[in-house]
């Protein structure tokens, strides 16, 4: 019996990934905006690793666009229940050469907003129910960029000392506040607190 109910726990990991929808992998309602000021609006699907975005109103005519195509775009994504948005960037892709790129924008503020690209890699884990070893799933995994008002992008390498160069001006506070509640820099909706945080810091 023991046997079995191990047999079991390892088919059902081994099927982890293939049975996971990721929200690139499907069509989800939604709406672009064009460069040249065209709003269409139908079902959306995005691949942030190559910049791509699908386009359909029938399900049988399915026009694509670049990141250079684009403004914005918005979809309704099922995968978690809520609206996303969004935007092309001009990004230092090189040194000393920028192109636009597609960023979602988790929190927008007046001296600091929070950006996000995501991928699906494959990440080791480790066997639950004290098994030992490890193996290898595939999962989403984001990249987060702070946006200042001045157009600067900078990567989030997820190390404090980047927070500490991005958020100078109110260094002292925003220490505090990780200290004090608990953030995690390394947890998503962590990240999104701090941001709004810093922006309340200057008042109105």
């Amino acid at each position: 019996m023991r046997k079995l109910f191990l047999i079991a726990i390892l088919y059902s990991i081994g099927h982890v990934g293939v049975a996971q929808i990721f929200p690139s992998e499907v069509w989800h309602d939604g709406k672009l905006v064009l460069l040249e000021g065209d709003t269409l609006v139908g079902q959306v699907k995005y691949n942030l690793e190559t910049d791509l975005v699908q386009f359909t109103r029938d399900n049988q005519t399915v026009k694509a666009f670049t990141a250079r195509k684009l403004l914005f775009f918005e979809i309704f994504d099922k995968t978690v229940n809520r609206y996303r948005q969004f935007y092309a960037i001009p990004y230092n892709v090189k040194s000393n050469y920028k192109a636009p790129v597609m960023f979602e924008v988790l929190y927008t503020g007046d001296h600091l907003s929070l950006l996000s690209r995501e991928a699906i890699e494959y990440q080791v884990a480790n066997y639950p129910y004290s098994m030992s070893g490890t193996y290898t799933r595939l999962e989403l995994v984001y990249t987060h960029y702070f946006l200042k008002p001045d157009g600067s992008i900078t990567l989030f390498t997820g190390k404090k000392k980047d927070l500490q160069w991005v958020m100078n001006k109110k260094s002292s506070e925003i220490k505090r506040y990780i200290k004090n509640n608990k953030i995690r820099i390394d947890r998503r909706a962590d990240l999104v607190k701090l941001v709004a945080y810093y922006n309340s810091l200057f008042g109105e």
